[in-house]
């Protein structure tokens, strides 16, 4: 009976366990259980561009942010992102005071036709309270 199960299978099965458990810790509240920071729910402009700046006059893609934290932030798209890709991030409005950054996109899934909810990991973390003063002034 196990005579046709060859040894690499047995430890692909093995893999593919390890992948499942991981998926299974991976739901929401586990997530929210490991971020290190504050997230601020805020909803400004975002101007997203491959990272390599040989390839930053390819596409523009804009968004809304919504929410951001010291380390990453939710943005929603009009257009899809490839997640594991590394892209320039800028913030257009003059009241946030976050300088254009590199970011990867952990996340990318459809909310609804033409809609997409990605996520992003900055490539360094960011200081929020310093970014959102002239906000918080208002």
């Amino acid at each position: 009976m196990f005579d046709d199960f060859a040894t690499d299978d047995v430890f692909k099965m093995s893999d593919a366990l390890v992948a499942l458990r991981d998926l299974e810790q991976s739901t929401s509240e586990a997530i929210i259980a490991q971020r290190s920071s504050e997230r601020i729910d805020i909803r400004t402009e975002v101007t997203i561009k491959p990272g390599n700046a040989s390839e930053r006059h390819r596409f523009s893609i804009h968004g809304m942010t919504g929410d951001i934290s010291n380390g990453g932030m939710l943005v929603l798209l009009s257009q899809p992102l490839l997640a594991g890709d590394i892209y320039w991030v800028d913030f257009p409005d003059p009241q946030i005071r976050i300088d254009s950054l590199l970011a990867r996109c952990l996340r990318c899934r459809m909310i609804q036709e033409e809609t997409f909810e990605a996520g992003f990991r900055f490539l360094h973390d960011i200081d929020l309270k310093q970014a959102l003063e002239p906000l918080q002034r208002s």
